[in-house]
């Protein structure tokens, strides 16, 4: 059970060197169906869960990796996301926010609420099919971009000072921007579906942690193998079934998330990032990236600095 506290409280956890998605129940301060919460806290503490309610997440300081269903992205200062009923998610700061003397602060602004919370028949009708059919999206996760990002900031905002039916009428606006907006993408593959039980959770969560903490170097598959006390080719099967990807493959995403994130610095050279970022050479840095991001880290550069100059 994960507890949250209003404004300035901290999020809890208990057992924090487990990781796999955790099937979690959101405890309200209030009995409310929607429960809206306003989260500052040194870093972000959650572990990697999924509950029954949709979730709705504007990152309003803060910025790391975040992982949903089987995607994997670096999230910044603005980043708003809409989660369906039972994805798994978890978002990690960089290390930075870590340090001892560290003044970063992990800011959000997240709304809970149930998939059926205006029923059954108010989801079947014509004035809602667009509504019922964005649900259906949000399955995969949605990330809102543009114009669509910047009103949806705002109405998120004033929803922290609504009550009652006021803050219904609010969480109703949001969901018909949602519904009808083409500014946003998917997260999650399509088709994703996850196979995690409560028994080996904690292996995944591990595992996630050791490539966050370590994915500059080298990394074996008998090393990670090891650590979920399984035979490598044990792991191997174990680790696709649950993400739905071969453990190399996440962990290149993983390296060419933080080499997008650097290559918006100029005093960094390409082979620096690669090389920063776990890859033994250039050609294979290249190759990955532009597998991944449809472009090569020098195009990708380019059009981060002439976005910056905008």
């Amino acid at each position: 059970m994960m507890f949250f506290y209003r404004k300035k409280g901290k999020l809890h956890k208990k057992g924090t060197k487990k990781m796999k998605p955790i099937l979690s129940k959101i405890t309200a301060p209030t009995e409310n169906l929607i429960s809206v919460i306003e989260r500052c806290e040194p870093y972000f503490t959650n572990v990697f869960h999924f509950h029954e309610e949709c979730e709705l997440v504007y990152v309003t300081e803060s910025h790391g990796k975040r992982i949903i269903g089987n995607n994997i992205e670096q999230f910044d200062k603005g980043d708003i996301v809409f989660l369906g009923s039972n994805l798994p998610h978890v978002w990690y700061n960089d290390k930075e926010y870590f340090k001892a003397d560290s003044e970063l602060r992990a800011r959000s602004i997240v709304v809970y609420f149930p998939r059926d919370i205006f029923g059954d028949k108010f989801s079947k009708l014509e004035e809602t099919r667009q509504l019922a059919e964005f649900f259906e999206r949000a399955k995969r996760g949605v990330k809102v971009l543009g114009q669509t990002q910047k009103l949806v900031a705002k109405e998120m905002k004033a929803l922290l000072q609504k009550q009652g039916l006021e803050r219904i009428i609010g969480l109703l606006q949001i969901l018909q921007i949602f519904s009808q907006t083409e500014e946003f993408r998917y997260l999650a593959d399509a088709g994703y579906s996850h196979a995690f039980n409560h028994k080996d959770n904690h292996k995944i969560d591990i595992v996630f942690r050791f490539v966050l903490n370590n994915y500059h170097r080298n990394l074996t598959l008998e090393e990670a193998a090891s650590l979920t006390q399984l035979t490598p080719q044990s792991f191997c099967r174990f680790f696709k079934n649950r993400t739905r990807k071969s453990f190399i493959q996440f962990v290149n995403e993983f390296r060419i998330g933080q080499a997008c994130r650097k290559l918006n610095d100029e005093e960094w050279t390409i082979a620096e990032i690669a090389y920063a970022c776990g890859f033994s050479n250039l050609s294979n840095f290249n190759r990955f990236f532009k597998e991944m991001m449809g472009k090569t880290p020098r195009v990708y550069r380019q059009e981060l600095l002439r976005l910056n100059k905008a």
